[in-house]
C-alpha cells in the first residue's frame, strides 16, 4: 500500500537517558511504559499497549522527531537505518511525547480521527554517524573540535514515526478481566 501523510508534525525530543517514547497520556501506567522501554533496551524500539519507545544512539542532545498522520497502511522507506512497524492503542484520541521541548506535544496533540489502534511505522536515520560523533566527542583532541563534534552531532540523528488507524475502538486486552 502507499499512503501520504495527511497531518505532519515536527518536534525536537530530548534524549534524556538515550530514550524517547509516544504513548496516549491518559495512560500512564508504570507496568505498560516499563515493559516498553525494557524492550526498546534490548530491540531499539519498545512496543506496549499503548506506547512505543525509541531507544537512540545519541545523548542528551536534541533529536529532530516528524510525526505523519497517514490515511492508510505506508510504505517503507529505504533510506532509513531503522525500521520498526507495531501498533498502539490510543483510547483518549491524543499522543504525547513527555521529552519533547514543546509543551504542546507533552500535553498531549489530538489525532484528527480520535480514539482508535493506531499501526505505527518507526523510521531512524542518522543512529550510525550519531554514534561515531558521540565517541569523537568523547576523545576530541581539543575544546575546538569537541564543540564542532557536538554540533554535528545535534543535527546527526532524527525519527520518522508514521501513525494510521486501523481500528476506530481501542482494543484492551485488560477489558477482559474487568
Amino acid at each position: 500500500m502507499s499512503a501520504s501523510a495527511t497531518l505532519i508534525w515536527h518536534t525536537v525530543v530530548s534524549s534524556n537517558y538515550q530514550m524517547f517514547w509516544l504513548h496516549d497520556p491518559t495512560c500512564e501506567e508504570s507496568e505498560n511504559l516499563a515493559r516498553a522501554f525494557s524492550a526498546a533496551s534490548r530491540e531499539v524500539v519498545g512496543w506496549a499497549t499503548n506506547a512505543v519507545a525509541v531507544e537512540v544512539a545519541a545523548d542528551k542532545v536534541g533529536i529532530d522527531v516528524r510525526i505523519e498522520l497517514c490515511d492508510e497502511a505506508p510504505n517503507g522507506d529505504p533510506a532509513a537505518e531503522l525500521l520498526r512497524h507495531g501498533q498502539i492503542e490510543i483510547p483518549s484520541g491524543s499522543i504525547s511525547i513527555p521529552y519533547s521541548l514543546d509543551e504542546a506535544f507533552q500535553r498531549g496533540m489530538e489525532l484528527p480521527n480520535g480514539p482508535g489502534t493506531y499501526g505505527v511505522l518507526v523510521f531512524g536515520y542518522g543512529r550510525t554517524k550519531a554514534r561515531r560523533l558521540q565517541e569523537q566527542g568523547v576523545h576530541a583532541g581539543g575544546q575546538a573540535e569537541a564543540e564542532a563534534n557536538v554540533n554535528a552531532f545535534e543535527e546527526a540523528e532524527r525519527y520518522r514515526i508514521l501513525l494510521w488507524q486501523v481500528a476506530s475502538n481501542p482494543r484492551w486486552e485488560d477489558d477482559e478481566d474487568d
